[in-house]
């Protein structure tokens, strides 16, 4: 009997670890790896990459970093797709908006498979952008980056303006704007450089919706973005608080601000290490969160993110997964090479490494706070075309000197129309 109890008693113990034991099961054969970055970035891949290789001694990883400069990633990856010989996991990003998604395995059956609570892992804010609206999940986030706005105190105090607190408005930015313009030619200065993200911006900074989460309607007619417009028109052209198109060409916009000519600089996640470093003891600064849409509202903000995608017809799929999963939340030490380009997905290490480091006077605590309020890029991937017309609005009103109105009057039944065509609402 005592045998009989025994057995028993293995056999369930053996029962009750059979889940981990799959999970758990040696990786072998070949891993292809495909991610995009450059100088420092690419290092940091590289690094979280031999990590997880030599986790899986037997699981031969063949990572590759390509450059995205001259398109030249883009040209690989369409390639590589056509041919039907991708590799096995590829880097994207959300803001594709479902551009390439065809050739992405849906990854909701591998998390229901290993009943992972995704948002429990996963730093808050990342995670819904990754899905699309049939519900398919088609990649897990790396990292993201969004914007603080640092600020020159020396030329607050110079100029006699109150230092901006996380609760100022884009009216209360407005209103404070003009008191920094001075001089002219290569002596004026500036509130503000004349930053690429400032577009986005517009369209969100007066309670502005661009279309529906959905894709099932665009809003850019509304009076929001009439409104966002008309503000950025101001500053750019009536007040001068912003360098128009010309003035910008003749200095880089963080030359601008490292060398005081303007006050405040909207500043990504991927650029606070170097800037810090080249501002030194130049000036005293400080950043807070960007302005909010309305006493009431909340801060506005831009996100830029990346992840990683699992091919179709990847050749291993559970080493595919297996890394996914480690290099998004389940490896500490791959997340904390990750936490020095980026807000890592890794929760753990978002909240416990990554917050707890400064940059100056700045946390990134700040950026973690700023994703809690943030949208992602707006006309990234398949929303490009709709992008370009965007930006022809935007430059009829800050370059041509055109009404929000009479812009939208123009460029809306073009928007709308473009829009409409890519039918993204499936």
């Amino acid at each position: 009997m005592k045998r009989i109890a025994l057995l028993l008693l293995v056999g369930l113990l053996v029962v009750g670890l059979l889940p981990n034991l799959v999970l758990a099961k040696e990786l072998t054969g070949t891993l292809t790896i495909w991610s995009w970055g450059a100088g420092h970035e690419a290092e940091m891949r590289e690094k979280a990459v031999e990590v997880f290789a030599k986790k899986h001694p037997n699981l031969e990883v063949i990572h590759s970093v390509i450059p995205t400069a001259d398109q030249v990633w883009d040209q690989r990856q369409a390639a590589a797709f056509a041919a039907g010989n991708a590799p096995d996991v590829i880097q994207m990003s959300p803001d594709y908006y479902g551009l390439l998604t065809e050739y992405y395995e849906d990854l909701r059956p591998y998390v229901e498979r290993d009943g992972i609570d995704l948002n429990e892992v996963i730093t808050e804010g990342m995670l819904d952008v990754y899905y699309r609206p049939d519900g398919k999940l088609e990649a897990l986030p790396l990292l993201a980056n969004v914007f603080v706005f640092a600020y020159n105190k020396n030329m607050f105090d110079e100029f006699g303006v109150e230092y901006p607190t996380h609760d100022w408005t884009w009216q209360d930015f407005a209103e404070m704007a003009p008191k920094f313009v001075t001089g002219s030619g290569v002596n004026r200065t500036y509130a503000m450089v004349r930053h690429w993200v400032l577009p986005n911006f517009a369209i969100i900074c007066q309670g502005g919706v661009p279309y529906a989460d959905d894709f099932s309607d665009i809003y850019m007619d509304s009076e929001e973005v009439r409104a966002g417009l008309d503000l950025f028109r101001y500053l750019i052209v009536e007040a001068g608080a912003i360098p128009t198109q010309a003035a910008a060409q003749t200095m880089p916009s963080e030359q601008l601000f490292l060398t005081e000519r303007a006050a405040i600089y909207p500043m990504g996640g991927f650029e606070i290490a170097s800037l810090t470093e080249e501002i030194g003891d130049w000036f005293e600064w400080d950043a807070v969160l960007p302005p909010k849409d309305s006493p009431d509202g909340k801060n506005t903000n831009i996100t830029y993110a990346t992840g990683y995608a699992m091919y179709k017809d990847a050749k291993n799929k559970e080493a595919a997964w297996e890394f996914l999963k480690e290099v998004s939340f389940a490896n500490d030490e791959m997340a904390q090479f990750t936490a020095q380009i980026g807000m890592p997905a890794n929760k753990k290490v978002a909240n416990e490494i990554y917050a707890k480091k400064s940059h100056g006077n700045v946390s990134n605590a700040l950026y973690l706070k700023g994703m809690e309020t943030s949208r992602l890029n707006i006309w990234g991937g398949a929303l490009a075309t709709v992008g370009d017309i965007w930006t022809e609005m935007w430059d009829s009103v800050n370059v041509a000197g055109m009404s929000a109105a009479e812009a939208q009057e123009k460029y809306f039944p073009l928007l709308e129309k473009a829009f409409f065509e890519l039918d993204l609402s499936k």
